[in-house]
């Protein structure tokens, strides 16, 4: 039986210090190597998490963005993407700024990512407003008039970072927009709650059930820590919670493993390479 294996990142295969640990690196390109079929899904962008993973030799392709993207990290290629319809995409913009809220918008065009955002203050959220991005995206730039960028490219995607209670409500009402859905979880790095807009055709679920097509696989094994791998966990034949995730979680998975800091993902791939 072929078995795919996919980790959530942050909180799960990265520690707390948002890195994959040597001994993690070496035990899973030991199993990549071996014939492991894993690979990773994240809500970050390729960017983000592209240059964290190069001591990984990652042969299958990642699911980024909360399953906006299918990833190929050696060629540093696209495969598919997801993107929300401008009529859709315009309405949460305008439900954000009814709400005196601004967003970071994101766009998929020929040259890149681009990304706009309504308020300078938000160039304060170093989540999405990053030397990172600054540095790999196409363009990063503050728009006057959100509603003017949008034909510009492809949207796939629309965030903001802040309170829990300021973005529950608006949580409520993008139920009411058509092709959209979201993501709303804790940042256990910063204590905000990130509320995440891209397509409804675009998530973790699809994405890896699109993988496992892709490469052929019978099983699927998955990590994760938190409420976006809800939908990975929920069609997994197998899954499994660091010590250190939500407790909700943990109650869904069929067992808790080390948690990020002692490399759990990695020891647990590394005792299944030696039962197979």
């Amino acid at each position: 039986m072929s078995t795919l294996y996919i980790s959530d990142l942050d909180g799960t295969l990265f520690n707390k210090e948002k890195k994959i640990s040597e001994k993690s690196t070496q035990l899973l390109n030991q199993c990549i190597a071996s014939g492991m079929k894993f690979s990773v899904a994240t809500a970050r962008m390729p960017y983000g998490c592209d240059y964290r993973l190069e001591g990984i030799k990652l042969e299958i392709p990642g699911i980024l963005t909360n399953g906006v993207f299918l990833y190929d990290f050696q060629n540093k290629k696209y495969i598919s993407v997801e993107s929300i319809n401008r009529e859709s995409a315009e309405k949460v913009i305008r439900l954000m700024e009814e709400k005196g809220l601004s967003c970071f918008e994101y766009m998929y065009c020929k040259d890149g990512i681009h990304i706009y955002y309504g308020r300078r203050e938000l160039e304060k959220q170093t989540q999405y407003y990053s030397e990172r991005a600054l540095k790999e995206c196409a363009e990063v730039s503050f728009q006057k008039d959100m509603q003017d960028v949008s034909y510009r490219g492809e949207v796939f995607y629309i965030t903001y970072s802040g309170q829990k209670e300021v973005l529950e409500p608006i949580c409520d009402m993008l139920e009411g927009i058509a092709g959209i859905n979201y993501s709303f979880y804790l940042n256990i790095y910063n204590g905000l709650y990130c509320l995440e807009i891209y397509s409804n055709k675009a998530s973790k679920q699809a994405a890896l059930l699109k993988l496992k097509k892709y490469v052929e696989c019978d099983e699927i094994v998955v990590f994760g820590d938190n409420w976006n791998d809800v939908p990975m966990i929920e069609i997994a034949d197998r899954s499994y919670a660091p010590e250190n995730a939500l407790e909700e979680i943990k109650e869904m998975v069929t067992g808790v493993i080390h948690g990020c800091d002692e490399d759990g993902v990695a020891r647990f791939l590394s005792e299944e390479c030696k039962t197979k």
